[in-house]
């Protein structure tokens, strides 16, 4: 009787681990995705994907529109890299030469955009800043 106890037990023990096992492997997997997924959005492609895509939804950009936006967002995601070589990471986000960039890009789309689209595309850029401005007071503690 003792013996079968035993062997209930020691099964049970396997389970739970079998079962913590798994459900560890499975947070961890969610982890992964969720931490390679936030560093694609710092990718240039991603992030411009990432910009597209929400444009899109928020505008509404028409098919060509969106081939065009995409051209400037790719080129807007060189020249970052062009710059981000010579800066130091704190002020990546920063650097004057950035808002340069950033403008001029901003512009390119602002020219593409249909009337009824600017105000959407404004309210993008406002958050956006906003945000921005955030992350600088945050850094400058």
């Amino acid at each position: 009787m003792e013996s079968n106890t035993s062997q209930k037990k020691a099964r049970l023990i396997v389970a739970a681990v079998f079962v913590i096992g798994f459900a560890a492997g499975a947070l961890s997997l969610n982890l992964y995705q969720h931490l390679t997924s936030s560093q694609n959005k710092d990718h240039p492609r991603g992030r411009t994907e990432y910009i597209l895509g929400k444009m899109n939804k928020e505008v509404g950009l028409t098919s060509d529109q969106q081939d065009n936006v995409k051209k400037i967002l790719d080129e807007t995601g060189e020249k970052y890299f062009e710059i981000r070589k010579d800066i130091e990471p704190v002020m990546k986000p920063f650097e004057p030469r950035f808002e340069a960039v950033r403008q001029e890009s901003r512009n390119r789309i602002r020219s593409l955009l249909r009337e009824e689209q600017l105000p959407k595309f404004e309210e993008m850029v406002r958050k956006q800043d906003e945000i921005r401005e955030k992350e600088r007071e945050r850094l400058k503690k």
